[in-house]
């Protein structure tokens, strides 16, 4: 499988590249950016910002795909899809400079459009953490609603015990497939 390269007005979804490790290093070292994932330590080692690009090469296409978030100035965020088939879950991050200016609102509808068009994904889910109403907003702009609470692992703050909200979007698929490329996907 070719790697899915997304377009949005502003932003292009793309492969993690070798040149994002600075960057990535750096905007993913700020504690208020790891302590709102589940997976991100803190600080990002030399060695897990490079297997973070490394294993998002690795992934089977078909069940993982980890885009890099570039505004026109490199990387600024990263989104990914998780266990594709009929359902996906989502997960994202986004250097703490880009919040509040509708980045990541953008990528998520990009991803979604993705995962409803050209893979026939019926449920996307998501789960955020309750101290988060950021990243509640951008899953609600996008149409997801609150489905339960519970508790999730936060690796950057040592815990196993952090109130999480989840978040499902049931999709709908179009009675027919297209037989050309979606616009905006490359």
């Amino acid at each position: 499988m070719i790697f899915p390269e997304l377009q949005t007005n502003r932003l292009i979804l793309r492969a993690l590249q070798p040149d994002d490790y600075p960057r990535l290093r750096f905007l993913f070292s700020d504690f208020d950016v790891a302590r709102m994932t589940a997976s991100f330590p803190h600080p990002i080692t030399n060695e897990w910002a490079h297997e973070f690009i490394t294993r998002s090469h690795s992934n089977d296409l078909n069940s993982d795909v980890v885009w890099a978030i570039d505004n026109g100035t490199g990387f600024i965020g990263s989104i990914g899809a998780h266990r594709i088939g009929k359902s996906a879950s989502l997960g994202y991050a986004l250097g703490k400079y880009y919040w509040r200016r509708g980045y990541m609102s953008e990528a998520v509808q990009a991803v979604v459009n993705y995962l409803q068009n050209e893979r026939c994904v019926e449920n996307v889910d998501a789960c955020v953490f309750l101290e988060n109403p950021a990243s509640f907003r951008v899953l609600m702009k996008n149409g997801f609603v609150p489905t339960s609470v519970c508790t999730h692992s936060c690796a950057s703050r040592e815990s196993d015990e952090i109130e999480t909200q989840n978040f499902e979007l049931k999709l709908a698929q179009p009675a027919e497939q297209p037989q050309f490329a979606m616009a905006g996907i490359r």
